[in-house]
């Protein structure tokens, strides 16, 4: 008699309807009743408005930047991503009492319990490149839903969004990368469901210290559709410009190989029979810029052909080798020399002939000591001449597009 009890109370107790405060729960729709309800017809498979075009609102409030990566060309953002779109067929009668957001201060939104969703329309959401996307959890996952008497529905989620970026390194490290945040439908064309933003990330919220200097615009009219299946698809999003930071690279590389040049001028001035300071030198420095070659070729983003960096360390190379072979020519003409001399027997024309090599030999040193400077300064005005004019490029062209 006593387990029939409790079965029969157990029955009675799950078919009591649960409400918790706080929360709204999807009812049926009886007149004066508060809540959620949803009408008898409701298809959730169904657009909100089948015969007019359904509005989505995309929101990024930007908290950070934690990486941006030249090996496999992705930016990772954290963000609260926010969906917004109106549901007109939703029958809704919340409490009188509303909640102020954080994210767009609205009122009238009040928070729903998160199972209503399998029950409503949501947007086939498409973030365009995307390579992960990461909701937050703590003792649960960050994410919430709010609605209003209008039907108009928040979803909101913290979020890590990581997603490709087609970037250009040929440039590097004085590079400008241009870069595109999309977010489109999967399924329904831009007649069907149009993006809006809701507005741009801020770079002053980038809480990280990054290779770049971050940039937001607008998304561009070119880019606020795509063309995918036969079909054009609405998109709404922001455009990143990366440019990158400059003093690492001319402190850590740019710097130290320029002075290596100089300093191997000084080997013009050193006698050409002091063989194993001269030599010393010249070999150490050449070594020296090799090792800075490899330090390079190894930290560099993949590129195309040479890159900016590239193209200065080599030059500064071919420099040092320059003074390298100018002294290899003087200590084989100095050999030549030696070799005549065995065949003269005077003792004064070898004394002659000795003492004009050597003034022949520093002269040719200070010609290359006046021609190796001019050559080098008339090779840094081209370097940064066309540096500077390729940047000044990028950003004219972002400006143009954006207008």
């Amino acid at each position: 008699m006593a387990q029939e009890c409790w079965l029969v109370a157990w029955l009675f107790l799950l078919h009591l309807p649960i409400q918790l405060k706080g929360t709204i729960t999807v009812t049926e729709c009886t007149q004066g009743g508060r809540g959620l309800c949803l009408p008898k017809e409701y298809q959730k498979f169904d657009l909100p408005s089948p015969n007019k075009t359904t509005f989505v609102t995309i929101g990024i409030n930007l908290k950070d930047i934690p990486k941006i990566s030249d090996q496999d060309f992705s930016i990772t953002i954290d963000t609260y991503f926010n969906v917004r779109w109106r549901d007109e067929r939703l029958l809704t009668q919340m409490e009188p009492k509303t909640q102020e957001l954080s994210s767009g201060g609205e009122e009238g939104l009040t928070a729903v319990n998160l199972n209503v969703l399998p029950n409503l329309w949501i947007p086939d959401i498409e973030i365009l490149d995307l390579m992960s996307f990461e909701t937050h959890k703590v003792l649960s996952r960050l994410e919430g839903v709010w609605i209003d008497n209008s039907g108009e529905v928040l979803y909101a989620m913290a979020s890590k969004i990581t997603f490709i970026c087609q970037m250009n390194f040929n440039a590097f490290p004085v590079d400008i990368q241009v870069c595109h945040f999309r977010v489109g439908s999967f399924n329904y064309p831009y007649k069907k469901i149009t993006f809006i933003n809701e507005g741009i990330p801020r770079a002053e919220d980038i809480k990280s210290v990054l290779d770049y200097q971050v940039e937001f615009n607008p998304l561009p009219k070119a880019k606020s559709s795509y063309i995918a299946l036969g079909m054009n698809y609405s998109a709404a999003g922001f455009e990143l410009v990366l440019t990158r930071k400059m003093s690492f690279y001319i402190i850590t590389y740019y710097l130290p190989s320029g002075l290596f040049v100089v300093v191997s001028w000084i080997s013009f001035l050193v006698n050409p029979e002091v063989v194993p300071g001269r030599m010393t030198m010249l070999v150490t420095l050449f070594l020296v810029l090799i090792n800075i070659h490899n330090t390079i070729q190894t930290n560099s983003p993949k590129a195309e052909g040479f890159t900016a960096i590239k193209t200065w360390i080599i030059a500064c190379i071919v420099f040092v080798f320059g003074a390298l072979l100018e002294y290899s020519v003087i200590l084989f003409l100095l050999k030549l020399e030696k070799i005549k001399s065995t065949y003269i027997s005077m003792k004064g024309n070898v004394a002659r002939r000795k003492g004009t090599a050597n003034h022949r030999f520093t002269r040719l040193d200070v010609s290359f000591f006046v021609l190796f400077p001019i050559l080098f300064i008339m090779f840094n005005a081209i370097y940064w001449s066309s540096v500077m004019y390729w940047r000044w490029k990028i950003n004219t062209d972002v400006l143009r597009i954006e207008h």
